[in-house]
């Protein structure tokens, strides 16, 4: 159900985008959307890839449980020493403690924090700031010109 949830969610968003594209060739523009840099994604598609990290997260944190809960079940129990059905049971553990990560390294702002932080990490960020005051700058100076 997950699988089949998580991709009509970015069937949607892609399908979504295409339109908007679509449509800006009609109208003979660019974009649609306002201030737009063609070499940034938007956040719809950035939220559709995270949701496809966790949900790839989820199965990988979660097949080995499975796995076992099958073995349990059908299977030969005396290959499940505690030592072997703890291996699962942490990493299930674990992923309810990485998914927090991968909606904080999706978002901008973190990832520019992160990169003025760990500079050794090579995230290659545009600072928001900087943007930002270019934007104004360029703003006034229009505003001023007319």
């Amino acid at each position: 159900m997950i699988v089949y949830y998580y991709s009509q969610i970015v069937g949607h968003v892609f399908s979504h985008e295409k339109a908007l594209r679509e449509q800006a060739k009609k109208m003979n523009v660019e974009s649609l959307r306002s201030n737009v840099d063609k070499n940034k994604e938007t956040a719809e598609i950035r939220i559709a890839k995270a949701a496809i990290t966790i949900c790839f997260l989820f199965f990988v944190s979660w097949t080995p449980y499975g796995v076992m809960s099958l073995i349990g079940a059908f299977g030969d129990k005396s290959l499940l020493t505690p030592g072997v059905t703890m291996i699962p049971a942490c990493t299930c553990k674990m992923v309810a403690c990485v998914d927090p990560f991968v909606y904080a390294i999706s978002h901008p702002r973190y990832r520019a924090e992160l990169q003025k932080r760990c500079p050794w990490l090579a995230i290659n960020e545009k600072s928001t700031e900087a943007s930002t005051a270019a934007s104004t700058t360029t703003e006034q100076q229009q505003t001023s010109a007319a």
